[in-house]
């Protein structure tokens, strides 16, 4: 029998227990999240091992999709300028 959710393959033995109102969205590890990137995020383990470098602890899967789309829209350097 699996501890898979029908929503992404989200493992429950990850997750933070509901609090009392009912409204904590669980929060996974960088490397669990990475194991359905794809699917949660629609980038390779590539884009997102680039996304994740440096980071730690748990985040929600809307936390992390709006980290990935921010780190996929920075720049990686400025534009040098040509000296003369």
């Amino acid at each position: 029998m699996s501890n898979k959710t029908g929503t992404a393959g989200a493992d429950t033995s990850s997750q933070q227990p509901a609090s009392s109102t009912g409204n904590q969205v669980p929060k996974f590890s960088i490397e669990r999240l990475r194991q359905n990137c794809l699917e949660l995020f629609g980038v390779t383990s590539s884009t997102y091992d680039g996304a994740v470098h440096k980071l730690e602890g748990e985040f929600t899967v809307e936390q992390m999709k709006s980290h990935i789309k921010k780190w996929q829209g920075a720049t990686v350097c400025p534009a040098k300028k040509e000296v003369k």
